[in-house]
């Protein structure tokens, strides 16, 4: 049954809730209802075969048909007097396919202990299912500080530096906030709707009209939201909310916790901002130190178990452009990391017997080294002509490579690619009034990994990290009075079975939403 009863209500106005003086209050809800389709069914090369028995759960426990039926409410609250004020907001959201048993019809390679094969985990139901969460909680203001304006915010909240658009992960946003990989369901997602929010004080003192400093330390450490266990878009099973088994031969290593260290000691960042009148550009420099959100993952045979631990101590240094082009706003970054983990060979992680959280931390086993990072992107608005009446193209390519290792390099997966590059262009025609307060935006999005593989990151240029493999996606947008919105995309993985696990999930989304 779908869950789109609850959107008949009737639309109203974003709430201004303004008492009089200089108080400025607002609070906006966005009710969004979302369905897909799975088009394809599991793959024998993804779901067959002992290499494939930690990655076959995500397709195996889904048929053709339905794979998401879902309802989100995003809440958000603002109040603000002379500069001063706070920010808060919330989500919540259900969905119906994981409140009921799955497709899963083979029990020997189900990654589950808790639950019969053919259930979703109680991690993977609330996840993916059925939860509420707090995601900004701020303060912020301003003062003088020796004839210069200071702003801060203190709570959690984003904080986004750099130019990246697509690829965060390779980008300086990387090592401020962990990604909530559940954003990326649909290809083609920036990083600013992808980056979670995360306890810390934040501040920026203008130096001069056109330069200023900022700087941040975080008080609590969140590491990145992998897609669940055993849901649509997880490629991994005993990774992410509700993973419960790895399985390794004959033995069913049983997940024994998370290894995270020191709450804040890594993680902090400053950076210098200028605009330059001659050159029409602005800059920025960077410097970071923080503890990685991707886990590694450590088994302990001795006592049929694993566990994720998250590497300390990333530094990295880095610098941003963004300009316009004619017509074209052209932005990039480029970044350095020092002791970047590395991914490890099979086998490679394993902890001795009594190991504890300081041998982890100060005397880390797995491979680390230094990388460099780039992204290159661009956004060109178009006028109107006889094929459109607006449009848009906006696309990044970014890259990365591994300059040396630093240590343990008898661990890292030399089967992997020093070099990765990706890319992503999106084109989004716009049509005015097609009907009377309705606004039509096809569009074609098109992701593209032209060496994968990375020794350093999974999950880039994309989940999975394929060779010569990527997505495409052919959408349409109306938009009603700026107040509904619906949108139906065809979601196409592109490459080759056995570089692309999302290869056999082809599928169809449909949202609708509106705002009050």
């Amino acid at each position: 049954m779908l869950l789109i009863g609850g959107l008949a209500a009737t639309a109203a106005t974003a709430a201004d809730l303004n008492p009089g003086g200089d108080w400025k209050i607002r609070w906006d809800n966005t009710i969004k209802y979302s369905a897909a389709e799975r088009l394809d069914a599991p793959s024998s090369v993804l779901v067959d075969g002992a290499a494939t028995i930690n990655t076959d759960d995500g397709s195996r426990n889904f048929n053709r048909g339905l794979v998401s039926n879902r309802l989100d409410l995003l809440s958000e609250f603002d109040a603000q007097q002379d500069g001063y004020g706070i920010r808060l907001s919330a989500a919540a959201w259900y969905d119906a396919v994981y409140q009921r048993a799955n497709a899963n019809n083979t029990p020997a390679r189900s990654n589950n202990s808790r639950v019969a094969y053919n259930e979703f985990t109680d991690g993977t139901a609330t996840m993916a299912g059925k939860k509420a969460e707090m995601l900004d909680w701020f303060a912020f203001g301003h003062t003088d500080l020796a004839s210069h304006e200071l702003t801060y915010r203190v709570g959690q909240h984003t904080l986004i530096w750099g130019n990246s658009l697509f690829f965060g992960g390779n980008g300086i946003a990387n090592g401020m906030a962990p990604v909530d990989v559940y954003k990326l369901n649909i290809p083609g997602a920036q990083s600013k709707e992808t980056l979670m929010p995360v306890p810390q004080v934040s501040a920026a003192l203008q130096l001069t009209g056109s330069t200023s400093i900022e700087a941040y330390v975080q008080t609590k450490f969140k590491p990145t939201r992998l897609a669940p266990a055993g849901s649509y878009y997880s490629t991994v099973d005993f990774l992410g909310a509700g993973s419960e088994l790895l399985l390794a031969g004959p033995l069913r290593m049983a997940y024994a916790g998370e290894i995270k260290g020191p709450e804040s000691r890594h993680n902090f960042g400053i950076a210098l901002t200028t605009h330059s009148d001659e050159l029409a550009a602005d800059f920025g420099l960077y410097a970071l130190r923080y503890k990685d959100t991707a886990p590694k993952v450590f088994t302990q045979p001795s006592q049929s178990r694993y566990w994720l631990v998250y590497p300390n101590n990333v530094r990295l240094l880095g610098a941003s452009f963004g300009r316009l082009v004619g017509d074209a706003n052209v932005s990039g970054e480029v970044s350095v990391r020092y002791g970047q983990p590395l991914l490890a060979k099979s086998g490679a992680l394993v902890l001795p017997f009594g190991a504890t959280d300081t041998d982890l931390q100060d005397n880390p086993l797995y491979p680390t080294g230094r990388t460099a990072h780039l992204n290159l992107s661009s956004t060109l608005i178009l006028g109107g002509s006889p094929l459109w009446d607006g449009a848009a193209i906006v696309g990044e390519v970014a890259a990365n490579h591994v300059m040396s290792i630093e240590r343990n390099a008898d661990k890292v997966d030399t089967t992997l690619n020093r070099n990765s590059v990706g890319m992503r262009v999106i084109f989004t025609p716009t049509y005015y009034q097609v009907l009377p307060g309705m606004d039509l935006s096809p569009s074609a999005n098109l992701g593209w990994a032209f060496k994968g593989k990375s020794m350093i990151d999974i999950a880039f240029p994309f989940a999975g990290s394929p060779d010569h493999g990527g997505d495409f996606v052919l959408g349409l947008t109306a938009d009603y009075r700026n107040k509904w919105k619906a949108n139906l995309s065809w979601v196409n993985y592109l490459g080759k079975a056995t570089s692309q696990p999302m290869l056999d999930r082809d599928h169809v989304r449909f949202s609708v939403q509106t705002s009050f």
